[in-house]
């Protein structure tokens, strides 16, 4: 993608607006970013204050998004895609078509009330270009436009009786998987944001949160009582509100999802409730899967995958969601449907030797050390008294727990085309990564590794800022994998491949 404002310009196509119901849902739209700054002005107001900024920039903000309307501008000419925008200072994207590589149609709530959708064009540009955007599109637009984009066929898949037959839907996505969205971070997450932006709003006019009444009686009636009672309540209703948030979020974000084949090599992605959103992938820039099995999901059987893809762009980090939290079972099957074979998911992996085991422990032991040393300090400080040790009856097993089952997580192997590596524990990952798709090598080793004979294997891929990284390796393997893979680019059949590879380790 370029951004060259100033380039001659020969073709004849005409430049087209956007959809004129973007004039009620960009203002719309800045008045919902400008929410805070209006939560501001009201408290602001029942605290005593009359912070009448907050009002002048929400008034600016809704006259920018009117204005967007009369200064956007695109149109897709034979060879380039190309727009105009930009208010205060004008500017021209323009994305060559040969270069799209994916795209993405996202409708908020607030779009899909007016029946309009966001389409994103992605052409795997990197360095930190702007990704080219068409906001807003109307929905019943959608399809022949991604078509024309993508050059899809005009043609359907029918029946024998000539009428179109829809594609069947590879994901085996269920409403009840819901139940595993409390096993992960999302709803701490959300907590988190919330608590910061309170945090941030409470800075404002002198503590404008604290000073409110209802904040002041709520305070009171929390220091009143016991100090273990605050803790196990606080704790127990922590629990509760990030699992009834993690499991809305799910609900919203994944409701509905759906993988299609559009065409033999066109994966069409869709999910989402409120905000639907819709992802169309060339398969031919598919370079693997990656199998996410975070701690908490592993313990009830469940995991999730992405598609490793070059064209992606540099904030989606080269993966694209494929199957959300669910069965152990569903990601591997649809991993294996996108793949096209099951077995670099099936593969045993290759252990990293005693060097490597003895390593996690290491670190578990430095870790738990560190933390020990930490108390030692804040008790000699006065900040907490001979009571810290005993979490440390929970910090030191646990620690050895987890050394443990890094150390059987960790580990990788070699197919005919793919190269296979998995690690971590609290986040364990698998990658399957199309040998074919790597660009290059990065070998690390910290100067722990290089007393234990150890080094870090990483290889990149085209894929934005996705790579591969196998941890502890052994350094007698390192080369070998290399070679093995250099070696494949030859006519090599698969048993001589193997064989080569075995001898060198």
């Amino acid at each position: 993608m370029t951004d060259a404002p100033d380039a001659p310009d020969t073709s004849t196509e005409p430049w087209r607006r956007l959809n004129p119901r973007m004039l009620l849902v960009h203002p719309l739209r800045e008045l919902i970013r400008y929410l805070p700054v209006l939560l501001i002005a009201l408290i602001a107001g029942a605290a005593g204050g009359e912070p009448w900024w907050a009002y002048v920039l929400s008034g600016l903000g809704v006259v920018f998004g009117i204005l967007r309307f009369f200064t956007t501008t695109f149109r897709i000419t034979p060879t380039h895609v190309q727009v105009k925008s930009g208010v205060l200072g004008r500017r021209t994207l323009s994305a060559p078509r040969d270069r799209i590589r994916s795209v993405d149609v996202d409708s908020t709530l607030l779009h899909r009330l007016f029946g309009l959708a966001v389409v994103k064009v992605g052409t795997g540009a990197s360095h930190g270009q702007d990704e080219l955007e068409l906001n807003a599109v109307a929905l019943s637009e959608v399809p022949a436009l991604r078509a024309e984009l993508l050059r899809l066929a005009a043609t359907e898949d029918t029946d024998d009786d000539g009428t179109a037959r829809a594609p069947a839907n590879l994901s085996g996505w269920q409403p009840r998987w819901v139940r595993y969205a409390p096993l992960t971070l999302s709803g701490v997450a959300s907590i988190v944001v919330v608590a910061a932006a309170a945090l941030q709003l409470n800075f404002f006019e002198g503590g404008i949160l604290t000073r409110l009444p209802v904040v002041q009686q709520g305070i009171g009636w929390v220091a009143h009582l016991p100090l273990l009672t605050t803790a196990l309540w606080g704790a127990g209703g922590l629990i509760v509100i990030a699992s009834l948030v993690a499991m809305a979020r799910y609900a919203l974000s994944y409701g509905g999802f759906a993988i299609h084949r559009a065409r033999p090599t066109t994966l069409h992605i869709a999910h989402g409730l409120l905000r639907a959103r819709q992802v169309t992938l060339d398969e031919t820039r598919l370079r693997g899967v990656l199998l996410s099995e975070p701690l908490s999901l592993r313990a009830a059987g469940a995991a999730s995958a992405h598609a490793i893809m070059t064209g992606l762009g540099r904030q989606r980090g080269g993966v694209a969601l494929i199957a959300p939290p669910g069965p152990r079972d569903e990601a591997l099957r649809i991993a294996a449907e996108v793949l096209g074979t099951s077995e670099p998911l099936d593969v045993p992996l290759i252990e990293h030797g005693p060097r490597a085991h003895r390593r996690r422990y290491t670190r578990a032991a430095t870790f738990a050390g560190v933390l020990a040393f930490a108390a030692l300090v804040l008790q000699l400080l006065g900040i907490v008294g001979p009571l810290v040790w005993w979490a440390f009856a929970v910090i030191v097993p646990a620690s050895a727990l987890i050394a443990e089952d890094r150390w059987r997580g960790l580990g990788h192997a070699l197919q005919p085309g793919w190269l296979i590596a998995r690690s971590g524990s609290l986040n364990r990952r698998r990658a399957v990564l199309a040998t074919d798709g790597i660009i290059g090598w990065t070998i690390r080793r910290s100067f722990f590794q290089r007393r234990a004979g150890l080094a870090t294997l990483i290889a990149t891929t085209a894929a934005g800022r996705h790579r591969v990284v196998i941890p502890d390796l052994p350094d007698s393997q390192v080369w070998p994998i290399i070679e093995a893979i250099s070696l494949r680019h030859e006519e090599l059949s698969p048993g001589q491949y193997l064989a080569r590879y075995a001898a060198a380790v």
